[in-house]
C-alpha cells in the first residue's frame, strides 16, 4: 500500500527550449505525449515507444554559447537537469523561494501569453535571418535588396554587443517570487478595482500601489552598453572607441542626463550615477511623487512634452530655491548651479557668434528613453525633439523599443487608441531583426541617428500571484547626432 507513495513516479527526460521561438517536440514528463512543432511535417500519431527513444537521443542539447559576439555563430552541447518542477506551494504561500527556483519558476510573455522559463528570456541575434529572406523574396530589384541587407547584416555585426543574465537580473526575477502569494493577490485585485472603478490608467494604479516595476538593463550591463562608450568620449576618444578599464567607474560630476518617460526610476538610475545632475520626465502625478521620493537629488518634472524641458529645469529650480522647498543636497545643488551658469555662458558665446544662437546645440550628455517611443502620440516629432537637446559631439541617446512593434496611447482614463503619427516598422508577427532593421532603417537614421552600439535585452516587469515575472523583447539603441539629417 505504500509502496506508491515512496516510490518516485518514472519520468521520461524533457527536451528543454534554449531560446524562443518556433516551438519544438517536447516529451511530457508522466507520460509519453508529444507536442509536435508548429512547423513540423512529422504525423501526430507517432508511438509513445518512438518518443521515449527520441528523448533518450536527445538528452545532450545544442543551445547558444553567452559569450558568442552575435548569439548565432558558435554552438555548444549541455545536459538538461534531471528534474525541474516548481516550489512546493508553502513557499509560495509565505514568499520564501528555494535557491534553485529561477530555473522553474513560470515567466509570462507579455506579448504571446507563452509559458517560458529564465534560460528562454533573449539576449542574441540571429543574422541569417536576412539571408534567409533575400533567398525566399522574388523582386524586381533583387540586388538592390540584397546591397541594402548586407550593408545593414554588416553594421549588425560590427555594433552588436552580446549582454548575458547577470545576477541582478536573477534578483529582479525572484522578487515578487519574495512577497507572500495572498499579498500579490491582493495587489492585482486593487489594480483592478482602481483600473475600473476610479478610471485610472494602468501606470497610474501601479504607481499608487508600488507594484509592477520595471526592469531593462543591470549596472554592469549599462556600463558595458553604455557607460565605457560614454566615459571615452568626453575625454576626446575617437567615436565608436571604447575607454581604458580605469575609465569605467568614473562620473562626469559636470554632465546632465535626462530621463523621458522615467516612471519610478529604477531604470534611469543605471545611467543617472554617471551624471552630477539628472532630469527625470513622467506624465502620471504618483510616479512622479514615488520618483522625487526615491530620488531626492534629481529635478522630476511632470510632463509629457519635452521640447521645452530644458526651461522647465530651469524655472523648477529657482522656484524651489526660492521657497525653500527643494530636498537636494547642497552638492546636487551646487551641481545643478554650476550646470546652469556653464550653459549659460555657452549660450551668451553663441548668440555673438551665430545670432540667435542657431548653433544647434544641445544642453544634455545623454538622453534615456526606455520603451517609450511605442506609447508617445507623435515619436518623430519626439526623436526630433530629442535630438536638438542632445549635445552633437559628445551626446549619446540610449533608446530601448519592445519588439514586435506594437504602438498605442494610453489616456488618463485608461482607453488606449493608436498614434498620430505612423511608424514604418515590420508586423506584430515579424521576428526581433525584422523590426530592430526597420527601426533603425524607417525611423531613427531620417531622425538625424547613427548606431554607436546596438544590443538585446529582455523587458522584464514585475510579476504577480499567477507568474513570476512577465517579459517583453527589447532592442537596445545606443546613437549619436549625424552630422545631416
Amino acid at each position: 500500500i505504500l509502496l506508491p507513495l515512496i516510490t518516485p513516479p518514472i519520468t521520461t527526460p524533457i527536451q528543454y527550449k534554449p531560446t524562443i521561438g518556433p516551438r519544438k517536440s517536447v516529451s511530457i514528463a508522466r507520460g509519453m505525449k508529444t507536442t509536435s512543432s508548429t512547423n513540423a511535417s512529422s504525423s501526430s500519431s507517432s508511438s509513445s515507444s518512438s518518443a521515449v527513444a527520441d528523448d533518450e537521443k536527445e538528452s545532450k542539447l545544442e543551445t547558444k554559447t553567452d559569450g558568442d559576439e552575435y548569439g548565432d555563430a558558435n554552438r555548444r552541447t549541455i545536459t538538461p537537469p534531471k528534474r525541474l518542477k516548481e516550489d512546493a506551494r508553502w513557499r509560495k504561500w509565505i514568499g520564501m523561494p528555494s535557491r534553485n527556483c529561477l530555473e522553474s519558476m513560470p515567466i509570462i510573455c507579455a506579448h504571446c501569453n507563452q509559458k517560458l522559463t529564465a534560460r528562454d528570456v533573449p539576449y542574441g541575434v540571429d543574422v541569417s535571418r536576412y539571408s534567409s529572406r533575400r533567398r525566399s523574396t522574388n523582386v524586381e530589384d533583387e540586388n538592390d535588396q540584397e546591397e541594402e541587407e548586407s550593408e545593414w547584416e554588416s553594421m549588425l555585426r560590427r555594433k552588436f554587443v552580446q549582454l548575458s543574465r547577470d545576477a541582478e537580473t536573477d534578483a529582479f526575477l525572484l522578487r515578487s517570487s519574495r512577497r507572500p502569494r495572498l499579498v500579490n493577490a491582493r495587489l492585482a485585485q486593487a489594480c483592478t478595482r482602481l483600473r475600473e472603478k476610479e478610471g485610472k490608467s494602468l501606470t497610474e494604479a501601479n504607481a499608487i500601489l508600488g507594484r509592477g516595476k520595471m526592469f531593462v538593463l543591470s549596472r554592469e550591463q549599462a556600463r558595458v552598453l553604455v557607460g565605457r562608450s560614454l566615459m571615452h568620449r568626453h575625454r576626446g576618444g575617437d567615436e565608436g572607441g571604447e575607454g581604458d578599464d580605469d575609465d569605467d567607474n568614473a562620473v562626469l560630476d559636470a554632465g546632465a542626463y535626462l530621463d523621458i518617460g522615467s516612471g519610478e526610476g529604477e531604470v534611469a538610475s543605471k545611467l543617472g550615477e554617471y551624471f552630477g545632475t539628472v532630469v527625470a520626465t513622467e506624465t502620471s502625478p504618483a510616479m512622479v511623487k514615488r520618483c522625487a521620493e526615491s530620488h531626492k537629488d534629481w529635478t522630476v518634472l511632470e510632463t509629457g512634452t519635452i521640447e521645452d524641458v530644458w526651461e522647465k529645469f530651469k524655472m523648477q529650480n529657482a522656484r524651489e530655491e526660492e521657497e525653500g522647498t527643494s530636498t537636494k543636497s547642497e552638492a546636487a545643488k551646487k551641481k545643478v548651479r554650476e550646470l546652469l551658469d556653464k550653459e549659460e555662458r555657452t549660450e551668451t558665446t553663441e548668440r555673438q557668434h551665430q545670432g540667435r544662437g542657431g548653433g544647434g546645440g544641445g544642453k544634455f550628455d545623454c538622453i534615456g528613453m526606455f520603451n517609450v517611443l511605442d506609447r508617445c502620440d507623435r515619436p518623430f516629432t519626439m526623436l526630433s525633439h530629442v535630438r536638438n537637446l542632445l549635445k552633437p559631439k559628445t551626446g549619446l541617446f540610449v533608446l530601448a523599443v519592445v519588439l514586435p512593434f506594437r504602438p498605442f496611447v494610453e489616456l488618463d482614463d485608461g482607453t488606449r487608441r493608436q498614434p498620430s503619427e505612423k511608424l514604418d516598422v515590420a508586423t506584430p508577427t515579424a521576428a526581433w531583426e525584422y523590426g530592430c532593421r526597420d527601426l533603425y532603417e524607417n525611423v531613427l537614421k531620417p531622425s538625424g541617428f547613427e548606431i554607436e552600439k546596438i544590443s538585446r535585452a529582455p523587458y522584464v516587469s514585475e510579476g504577480d500571484h499567477l507568474a513570476g515575472a512577465y517579459v517583453l523583447d527589447d532592442v537596445v539603441f545606443v546613437l549619436r547626432r549625424s552630422a545631416d539629417v
